[in-house]
């Protein structure tokens, strides 16, 4: 047993002879390419060419247009508690090799000169537990997702997407949605499918949260593989500019951009916007049009290049906005 770094609980590390170690490596060369091609789009923990960063940068643009709950899971004592036959029956392997990895997940352990013999779990210390650990919580993400519409209309406005997110490094798990009982219907069928591997959430770890706004007494924000995520309103960005580099900075207007009026959150954006900076804000706000694209490409300016658009309308008359405030 080795000390968690900044805990009291200590972590069982199973150390495989030389020659487990060696027969585990070719092992894991032979499986990891066809669970490779089988693993979900959102699992990084333990997988070649990913890593946390790629978790980051995706829970960041998930985030970066619609403020969500999160649910921020921990599975607990995962790798000590994998159901063996479970795992061993969704291995999909040749028999010779299965026979190999029930001998090491039943390998014997000695602790305090007594010889024990584990009955769920993968050995941590072994080169190949954490691609079994991968392989038993594959299908998490499909289970969960598979529940949900992939778009529901709100209202009179443009159907939004509403599949939750699920991002899984290892036993860490992240799921949020725009909805809160969505969400919580998304634990839910979480909860179902780990019972059927012989998991659970830690109760002590694990908590919902939202992004922008304080929820059940949890403050804004959540902490992922060293990441902070969180969303704040707008003004604070401005005055930490002023703060950091120059205090007499001022602004003279605030212009959305890309701007695409048919979207839901486009929409309470541009409004959140105008509530907070109200005669500040530029009354054209520049939409998102491909002809901006194409005029650059062709070297012109969007009122050169098709002086009619929208663009160019709202380009026009933010000159005007300008040289009035100017």
């Amino acid at each position: 047993l080795i000390p968690k770094p900044g805990k009291k609980e200590k972590r069982p590390l199973g150390i495989p002879t030389m020659r487990d170690r060696a027969t585990q490596a070719l092992a894991k060369l032979a499986l990891e390419p066809q669970w490779e091609a089988k693993f979900e789009p959102h699992s990084y923990g333990f997988r070649p060419g990913r890593s946390a960063h790629d978790a980051a940068k995706y829970l960041f643009l998930s985030i970066r247009r619609q403020d969500k709950y999160v649910l921020d899971a921990d599975i607990k004592k995962c790798f000590d508690r994998i159901n063996h036959q479970a795992l061993l029956n969704k291995l999909d392997t040749f028999p010779q090799m299965r026979r190999a990895v029930k001998a090491w997940l039943k390998a014997g352990i000695f602790e305090n000169g007594e010889l024990l013999f584990p009955q769920a779990g993968t050995p941590q210390g072994g080169i190949i537990s954490p691609l079994l650990a991968n392989i038993a919580l594959h299908g998490l993400e499909e289970y969960i997702t598979s529940h949900f519409p992939s778009r529901k209309r709100l209202g009179s406005i443009k159907e939004a997407l509403w599949k939750p997110i699920v991002v899984r490094y290892a036993d860490d798990i992240i799921v949020m949605h725009r909805d809160i009982n969505e969400l919580e219907k998304a634990k839910e069928l979480a909860e179902i499918w780990l019972k059927n591997m012989g998991l659970e959430f830690s109760q002590e770890k694990t908590r919902i949260v939202h992004t922008y706004h304080e929820y059940n007494g949890e403050k804004p924000g959540f902490e992922f593989l060293g990441f902070s995520f969180n969303q704040f309103k707008l003004g604070k960005r401005i005055e930490k500019v002023k703060t950091r580099l120059n205090s007499k900075l001022s602004v003279t207007g605030i212009l959305p951009t890309l701007h695409q009026n048919q979207t839901l959150h486009a929409k309470e954006v541009l409004d959140d916007l105008n509530k907070t900076y109200g005669e500040l804000m530029f009354s054209a706000p520049i939409p998102m049009t491909v002809k901006l694209a194409d005029s650059v490409m062709a070297g012109q300016s969007i009122i050169q290049f098709m002086p009619k658009s929208p663009a160019a309308k709202a380009y026009k008359k933010l000159a005007k906005e300008v040289e009035q405030r100017v």
